[in-house]
C-alpha cells in the first residue's frame, strides 16, 4: 500500500510544523535536490538557507545513508538512526508537497533512554548501524560507492554539472595474464588515485567490473580537465613489485555543463565509447 502524499498550503505548513515541534526535538524542511535546509517566514514563504542539510550532523558532505533522498525518489516516508559523536538520533523523513512543490520534512528526536539499547549497548548499536550502512552503499573491494548509492542518493541531485565514466584499459588481459588478485590490486589502486583528486562533495562509484563513475557538483571546466588529466597520468604510474611488466592505463569519457542538469550519464557513456577506441585518453563533451 502506497503512502498517502501530504499536500499542504503554506499557512497549513506553518501550523503543521508547529504541532510537530511539540513532539520532536527538531523539525525542518529540506530541499533534497539542492541539499539545503529551507527557511519558512511567518507568512509561509519558503526560501533556501545558506545551510547545507548535512551540516546538522557535523558533516562536510552529503550523508552516505541519506534517507531523505531515497524517500524523495519514492515519494514516501522512511526512518533511520543518525549519530553525532556519541549521541543517537532517530530521524523520520516524510515526502510532502507544499502547494504542489516537493520537499522533505525531517522529524528528529534525540534518544536518551539507555534502555532503548538494552544489553546490546550504545557503542555496539552505533557500530552495527554504521557497518550496515557501509555494506549497503560501499563497494567492498575498492571502497568506492556502489550503484545502489548512486540510484538512491545521487540521482535526485540538482547540483551535478559533470559526470565522468572511467574504464580500465585492457583489464581482461590483466586478469588473464597476471591473475584476478592483480586485477583486484589494479582496481583498488585506481580508486586510491581518484580519491586523491576529488573533493568531499564529489563521488566515485564502482559502476561494474572495471568501470567507474565520477560525479562532480559545481566544478569549473578547466578544473575538471586538470583533475582528470592528473588522474590519467597518475594511474599510468601504478606499479606492482611482483610484476614489473604490468602497465595500467584508463580511458575517460566526460560530459560538462556550465549549469547543473540531469541525465548526463548517457552523454558520458558515449564519450567513454570514443575514448576506449583510442585508449589512455580523455574525451570531454560540453552541453
Amino acid at each position: 500500500m502506497e503512502d498517502r502524499i501530504l499536500n499542504l498550503l503554506k499557512n497549513e505548513l506553518i501550523t503543521f510544523i508547529a504541532n510537530q515541534k511539540k513532539i520532536f526535538d527538531t523539525v525542518r524542511l529540506v530541499d533534497v535536490s539542492m541539499t539545503t535546509q529551507c527557511l519558512i517566514s511567518d507568512d509561509g514563504k519558503i526560501e533556501e538557507s545558506p545551510y547545507q542539510c548535512y551540516a546538522v550532523w557535523n558533516k562536510n558532505k552529503r550523508c552516505e545513508n541519506c534517507i531523505s533522498a531515497k524517500a524523495f525518489a519514492l515519494k514516501s516516508k522512511l526512518t533511520k538512526f543518525e549519530f553525532v559523536e556519541n549521541e543517537v538520533y532517530f530521524v523520520i523523513s516524510v515526502y510532502i508537497e507544499v502547494e504542489g512543490t516537493p520537499y522533505m520534512l525531517e522529524l528528529i528526536s534525540k534518544l536518551n533512554d539507555e534502555t532503548l539499547f538494552g544489553a546490546f549497548g550504545k557503542d555496539k548499536f552505533i557500530q552495527s548501524i554504521e557497518n550496515h550502512n557501509k555494506k549497503l552503499y560501499i563497494d567492498a573491494l575498492t571502497g568506492a560507492y556502489n550503484r545502489h548509492y548512486y540510484d538512491e542518493q545521487l540521482r535526485t541531485l540538482n547540483r551535478i554539472n559533470s559526470v565522468v565514466m572511467i574504464d580500465a584499459d585492457n583489464f581482461k588481459h590483466v586478469n588473464d595474464t597476471f591473475g584476478h588478485a592483480i586485477g583486484d590490486f589494479v582496481l583498488k589502486e585506481i580508486v586510491k588515485v581518484i580519491f586523491s583528486y576529488i573533493r568531499t562533495s564529489d563521488a566515485v562509484i564502482r559502476w561494474g567490473g572495471d568501470e567507474f563513475l565520477l560525479v562532480f557538483q559545481g566544478i569549473k571546466r578547466n578544473i575538471l580537465a586538470e583533475r582528470l588529466e592528473g588522474i590519467r597520468q597518475t594511474v599510468s604510474t601504478i606499479r606492482n613489485g611482483e610484476h614489473y611488466e604490468l602497465k595500467v592505463s584508463i580511458s575517460m569519457g566526460a560530459v560538462y555543463s556550465s549549469e547543473p542538469t540531469t541525465d548526463l550519464f548517457d552523454f558520458a557513456d558515449k564519450a567513454l565509447y570514443e575514448a576506449k577506441e583510442r585508449k589512455n585518453c580523455i574525451i570531454i563533451k560540453e552541453l
